[in-house]
């Protein structure tokens, strides 16, 4: 808290004075904020690269700002003029707040990059955004406990209870997506580049179906209790503990220096359909604020075409991009191929303000699910009926 506090001092002392000394930024100079942080001096490597051959000076900074904080930044004679790196479920709230610009139809072609990554670029049906990098969960498992991955979810549950058990956080949603959508459940229905959240998809038959298998999971199996966090599971799969585990790309690092032993795959298949897993996408947008927008479309088209290696080199991050996802680097690291597989049978979490408030409405209905409180039907009713509630509270306040 206390570091978040300072944080925000911080930004509100730079805003405050770049606005008060009466400064003018040069009409060949852009800002570029950034919420990556490992791989911020390799930006500033591409970026000196793009000035150097466009006649621009680039300054690339680490920030994670809150829509508020960018807002009053922009004000700034000094401010960015674009983001480069954002995790796509912020996008919506930057383009409510009038804050972005549209992205020019010429920068890129939607069928180049991964369908998830071109999802989460567009806001209301209009496209605000460009991919950068994606990333997305995938099954972990023990290769001392696992010889072969079933091919079924099904399947692994059988193999679970018998050998070394399965954790994740089960009482959130983006780790039930995959047995929601694959029963036919949905959070917002997605049409024509637009959510309608008045469309909630979360207590049809199909997502009832997907909570009972998940209350099974609890109650029948005793493989998921409420107490299991995405962090006590993770610590139990690295300390040998259990045979599989759902994770990102983040956890590799981690594994590998405890040496456990484990291998990554493409998530089983559940109820007969494909494992939809949440895809990530690092977007990038320009300010609508800006004064040199045309140039900071193009440095983002320029990073875009020419930085998928080195992102990849600097932070692990697997291009958006579909060639650059068959860089012999890429390819040659089982790891990744592992996660690339999966987010081609991803979506993006929906870009809409209105996700924010599923979060904990989800958590908790699972979690009185488990604890017998409702049942699956009662929960799947409950969670929209609060859901539909916390929404139309949230936009009664705009």
């Amino acid at each position: 808290m206390k570091k978040g506090i300072i944080s925000m001092l911080c930004i509100a002392l730079a805003v405050g004075t770049l606005t008060g000394c009466g400064s003018k930024k040069e009409d060949n100079r852009l800002v570029i904020w950034t919420n990556m942080n490992v791989e911020v001096d390799t930006l500033q490597k591409y970026a000196d690269t793009w000035g150097e051959q466009n006649g621009y000076e680039v300054e690339v900074i680490h920030q994670s700002p809150s829509v508020q904080q960018f807002a009053q930044a922009v004000k700034s004679a000094e401010g960015p003029d674009a983001v480069v790196g954002i995790p796509n479920d912020q996008l919506a709230d930057y383009v409510n707040a009038g804050l972005t610009a549209e992205v020019p139809a010429e920068l890129y072609n939607d069928a180049d990059f991964s369908e998830a990554a071109v999802q989460a670029c567009y806001v209301d049906g209009k496209r605000y955004a460009a991919p950068l990098s994606v990333e997305t969960t995938a099954l972990f498992y023990n290769t001392d406990m696992v010889e072969k991955v079933p091919a079924t979810w099904e399947e692994l549950v059988e193999q679970a209870v018998e050998n070394g058990g399965v954790q994740f956080d089960a009482t959130s949603i983006y780790y039930d997506l995959g047995f929601v959508r694959a029963c036919g459940g949905y959070i917002f229905n997605y049409q024509n580049g637009a959510y309608d959240t008045s469309d909630i998809g979360l207590a049809n038959d199909g997502a009832v179906q997907a909570y009972h298998f998940l209350d099974d999971l609890c109650n029948r199996y005793g493989l998921i209790t409420a107490d299991v966090t995405a962090d006590i599971a993770r610590s139990n799969f690295q300390n040998g503990k259990c045979a599989y585990y759902i994770g990102g790309p983040w956890d590799i690092d981690g594994f590998t220096s405890a040496g456990t032993k484990f291998a990554v795959a493409k998530m089983p298949t559940f109820h007969g359909q494909p494992f939809v897993t949440p895809v990530g996408t690092q977007v990038s947008f320009v300010s609508n604020s800006s004064k040199n927008q045309d140039a900071a479309w193009d440095f983002i088209s320029y990073l875009m075409e020419n930085g998928a290696l080195g992102m990849y080199e600097a932070g692990d991050r697997i291009p958006a991009k579909l060639a650059d996802q068959k860089l012999d680097e890429i390819q040659s690291n089982a790891y990744t191929q592992a996660f690339v597989e999966q987010i081609n049978d991803g979506e993006p979490m929906p870009t809409v303000s209105e996700m924010g408030q599923l979060w904990s409405i989800h958590t908790n209905n699972i979690r009185s699910m488990w604890s017998g409180e409702q049942t699956p039907e009662e929960a799947a009713k409950n969670m929209v009926t609060q859901l539909k509630e916390a929404i139309e509270l949230m936009n009664s306040g705009k």
